[in-house]
């Protein structure tokens, strides 16, 4: 289990992954009355969310006592405003949320404690969403 962990993901050629997202999008523009939730108010699809270096590393350090094996990422929902931000009150978007596992794909509950301005808890959600901030793939 450790080695699958460890090692989990596979990396693409950009051509595939560009694929994949195109996809996704006309998957998504295919069912629109079903799936507003997807499109911002200009019609625009959800493609991708950027998490920076920093966050990740932070994620990625020995922060709950426990040796981090990966990181497994959630699909969730949660309102944001036009820009993208998390907040209350916004609309109901796809987000994604990043959670340290350890070797045996157990998620990790984080102590941030040691982190000014973090909240103790399960990972990282929040990043940047294109089409908001995008380098179009």
């Amino acid at each position: 289990m450790k080695d699958k962990i460890l090692n989990a993901g596979t990396f693409f050629q950009k051509k595939d992954i560009q694929g994949h997202v195109k996809n996704h999008v006309a998957h998504v523009k295919g069912k629109k009355a079903a799936s507003d939730v997807f499109h911002d108010d200009n019609g625009e699809v959800r493609r991708a969310e950027l998490f920076g270096r920093n966050v990740l590393e932070k994620l990625l350090k020995n922060i709950g006592g426990k040796e981090v094996g990966g990181i497994r990422i959630y699909y969730g929902h949660a309102p944001e405003d036009k820009d993208g931000t998390i907040k209350e009150g916004g609309k109901l978007r796809p987000r994604l949320f990043l959670v340290p596992v350890d070797e045996n794909g157990k998620d990790i509950e984080i102590d941030a404690s040691a982190l000014k301005d973090e909240p103790n808890g399960g990972g990282v959600g929040g990043g940047l969403p294109c089409p908001q901030d995008c380098n179009e793939i």
